[in-house]
């Protein structure tokens, strides 16, 4: 949906940010919202954005799904020849990376 962001229906949305290709994800990132993320993720990266980043600050509350969800958007992100980074990882997500031993693929800033 380009700069004007993209809400899904299950309970998360991507709201662009100031920079093109610069999106706050809000709400959760859990089994219920896995496929409306993908789905939306998939609509933003086709725009063709060189970079983009999504900021994880608005997120309420994450499963394992979560942590599924940021590596499916970096295989999508690479399939278009866009480099995808990912800041502000809420600390319940974070933790799960960690555990999970996924920490190293996921291309975080700050």
């Amino acid at each position: 949906m380009g700069e004007a962001g993209f809400s899904g229906q299950a309970g998360m949305e991507f709201i662009a940010e100031d920079k093109p290709g610069n999106f706050l994800v809000r709400g959760e990132m859990t089994f219920a919202t896995a496929a409306s993320g993908l789905k939306q993720a998939a609509a933003l990266l086709e725009e063709n954005h060189p970079e983009m980043r999504f900021d994880l600050a608005g997120i309420d509350r994450a499963d394992s799904s979560g942590v599924g969800l940021l590596i499916e958007w970096l295989r999508m992100a690479h399939s278009c020849g866009c480099q995808l980074r990912f800041s502000n990882f809420p600390s319940a997500l974070r933790a799960m990376i960690r555990v999970g031993g996924v920490a190293g693929i996921l291309p975080a800033e700050g």
